[in-house]
């Protein structure tokens, strides 16, 4: 048998993308480090040094997408607290972030596992929507919306923006005009 070639840089975030691509093709049921490091073209017991499980696998993935997701929602919104084109830039980052990244979108809302109460403010919620959530309740605050109505309307800002990312995301969906240009979150509120 030929020995697997030494594997040089950053095999960690290797090991994380292809657990990704894994994931999104075969689904959890037939998912395994082993099949990860022959993606990566690696020994079977690489990933071993960079994770103890394939569920410490998982959740470096949720962590690297979450992260990266995050950083994208941020730089979107800096200095612009209590905007209502706030809420557009964010829902614009929104949709670059999974137009750059569309594999993470299905790995993220169909096999990572994070939940998002959409009735419950203080729960922990996932991080993204925990950030978009904030940002549209400031804007609702700040334009005098009663807080009544705040919950039901982020629920209609949010399906919007992650209805759009969702079909953006579908191989079987064209759509030949600009995805950020569906954005008319102003008129909702």
């Amino acid at each position: 048998m030929k020995d697997k070639p030494y594997h040089h840089g950053n095999l960690r975030n290797q090991l994380i993308e292809a657990g990704i691509r894994l994931i999104n093709l075969d689904g959890m049921n037939s998912f395994s480090l082993r099949k990860v490091a022959a993606e990566c073209a690696v020994s079977h017991t690489a990933p071993y040094s960079h994770f103890k499980n394939i569920d410490e696998l998982v959740a470096a993935m949720g962590e690297h997408v979450t992260s990266q997701f995050m950083d994208t929602l941020h730089a979107s919104v800096q200095g612009q607290e209590g905007n209502p084109d706030t809420i557009i830039l964010l829902g614009q980052a929104y949709i670059d972030f999974f137009i750059e990244h569309p594999q993470y979108f299905q790995f993220l809302f169909y096999h990572s596992g994070i939940v998002i109460d959409l009735d419950n403010y203080d729960s922990d919620s996932y991080p993204p929507f925990a950030l978009f959530r904030t940002t549209v309740y400031e804007v609702f605050r700040s334009s005098g919306l009663p807080e009544s109505e705040f919950t039901k309307h982020l629920v209609t800002l949010w399906s919007m923006v992650h209805g759009i990312t969702a079909l953006l995301t579908n191989n079987g969906v064209r759509y030949s005009g600009n995805w950020r240009d569906l954005l008319e979150l102003k008129s909702i509120f």
